[in-house]
């Protein structure tokens, strides 16, 4: 009886925005492949260096990690590049670049915001890549329909033809020894990658059923508890609503959270605020109630046990969090990709869409307290967790990337 031979261990490099949402998700699977065996190799800044190097794998420090939206920006296509952007882009490329010189990379495993210095390397390497989705698929990923043009009815080599010279021939020197040194440009924005792992149930998308083995739905991938995170819930047994108030919120509408916080406070609930910036003008010196607590960083997964709601802008990330926890949600967007996850939150009942400018704070208090004991939303809440775990996690995405590795480098 033969053995079979041990799986191969791969070389995989990571990429993704230095903020804390893309960090939360993608740590989770750099910790499951490097559990696998493979070395793992994490690139992001001083800010989050600390947590990944927790996780065991090997870090990679930049002072900074240029990223792009999710849709097509600053390098735009059919437009005028931003030279400063593609300047700091291949900062970084050719920072990473020198670090692997010698060992290239077997994979480019990235966060769809730090694509374009992902792909400029999968071209000078010539290698394959991952893309890890953060929010909702694209279209174009749909079975059975022919992708759209590129950059319609557009120089797709015109963005790069008026850069400065400098910058563009910086450009050109970076990946004229690649196979692919012609690609259009357009490739570094809008192509999309043989596997991308979506970080969300099939159920979640849409029109989730129309995709093919493209798209991995594997939901959210959460980060293991570690020992020293500890909070207590409150003692005077009132239902937990845990806030988690991101700098956009309270930069963008300081007056109505302030106030809803206040309404909310005044309720038979237990407050967790959790917010990144200055909070002292919630309460005034001493006015803080008893049923409040705010805290700069709090164990979110230790809370979301507990909480009979969370009120909290709609990233993707922060909503599958959530739903994983069993805990109901108060959507409140602060950008058009927030709001249509929110609008797919109150479409499948996990919850309630709240827009700040239509919203009264004592509304909001009163919506709020109504979601902690509504039947219908708890029911679907935990119908849908159920469809959250089963989609598989950090692990599901391992055994994607696994896969796609092994189809890669077959003889």
């Amino acid at each position: 009886m033969t053995e079979e031979s041990p799986a191969p261990h791969y070389s995989i490099v990571i990429l993704n925005a230095p903020a804390e949402p893309q960090t939360r998700s993608m740590l989770p699977i750099a910790q499951e492949l490097q559990r696998r065996g493979h070395r793992i190799t994490y690139v992001t800044t001083r800010d989050f260096a600390g947590r990944a190097v927790a996780t065991g794998v090997d870090v990679l420090v930049h002072e900074s990690c240029p990223t792009y939206g999710l849709d097509v920006e600053s390098w735009e296509c059919s437009g005028t590049a931003d030279p400063g952007s593609v300047a700091d882009t291949l900062d970084c490329a050719e920072e990473i670049h020198a670090e692997f010189v010698d060992d290239i990379p077997d994979l480019v495993l990235y966060e769809a915001s730090a694509r374009v210095t992902a792909r400029l390397l999968t071209c000078r390497w010539n290698r394959p890549a991952v893309q890890i989705l953060p929010s909702f698929a694209r279209g174009d990923l749909v079975d059975g329909d022919e992708p759209p043009p590129l950059v319609p009815d557009a120089d797709s080599d015109a963005c790069v033809r008026e850069l400065p010279t400098h910058v563009r021939e910086r450009l050109f020197r970076f990946l004229s020894p690649a196979e692919k040194a012609g690609m259009s440009p357009s490739n570094f924005y809008t192509k999309p990658e043989p596997l991308s792992i979506a970080l969300l149930p099939r159920e979640f998308q849409a029109d989730g059923e129309l995709f093919d083995g493209h798209v991995a739905f594997v939901g959210p991938c959460i980060p293991e508890r570690r020992m020293d995170e500890r909070w207590l819930p409150p003692s005077t047994g009132l239902p937990v609503v845990f806030l988690s108030l991101d700098r956009a919120l309270l930069d963008g509408a300081p007056d109505f959270v302030r106030d809803s916080v206040t309404a909310l406070a005044g309720k038979p609930l237990h407050l967790v605020i959790a917010a990144d910036s200055d909070t002292e003008s919630l309460f005034p010196a001493g006015g803080q109630p008893p049923n409040v607590e705010i805290h700069a960083h709090v164990p979110r997964a230790v809370v979301l046990r507990c909480a009979a709601a969370h009120v909290c802008h709609s990233d993707l990330g922060g909503v599958m969090e959530s739903l994983y926890f069993n805990t109901p949600l108060a959507a409140v967007p602060t950008s058009p990709r927030q709001r249509a996850v929110a609008d797919r939150v109150a479409e499948l009942g996990l919850g309630v869409r709240i827009v700040p400018a239509d919203t009264e704070p004592a509304a909001l208090a009163d919506t709020v307290a109504a979601l902690v004991d509504d039947p219908d939303i708890s029911r679907s809440v935990r119908d849908f967790q159920r469809q959250a775990r089963r989609a598989g996690g950090a692990r599901r995405a391992a055994d994607e990337i696994e896969r796609y590795l092994e189809w890669s480098y077959e003889p």
